[in-house]
């Protein structure tokens, strides 16, 4: 599995990142796992598409940003002791990987 947003590259997109690799680099993998569900596939090769790149650093602020709110919906912890919540991708997370075409496609 290639990654399709490194800390790196979140930083970039998002300036309030975690300043922590280990918890960023962690946000980052579930975030993509969570993307991929959802994303078409890509064929082993393919370059990653910038949308995917950003539908990850978004799914990933989400996650931290539920994170950082006391609202009752922890569902485990992580070895390093950080919380996760899992949030639903949003609209403009769906929409960057599966953008909307003017032509409908089937299959």
């Amino acid at each position: 599995m290639s990654t399709w947003c490194t800390p790196e590259q979140a930083r970039e997109l998002w300036a309030d990142a975690p300043l922590d690799d280990a918890a960023l680099t962690a946000l980052l993998g579930a975030a993509q796992e969570i993307c991929e569900a959802y994303a078409p596939a890509l064929v082993e090769g393919d370059v990653v598409p910038h949308r995917y790149t950003e539908a990850v650093a978004m799914q990933a602020q989400d996650t931290w940003n539920a994170f950082q709110r006391d609202t009752g919906d922890v569902i485990g912890f992580a070895d390093s002791g950080y919380a996760i919540r899992v949030r639903p991708l949003s609209g403009p997370v769906k929409a960057l990987l599966r953008p909307h075409r003017a032509v409908p496609v089937t299959g």
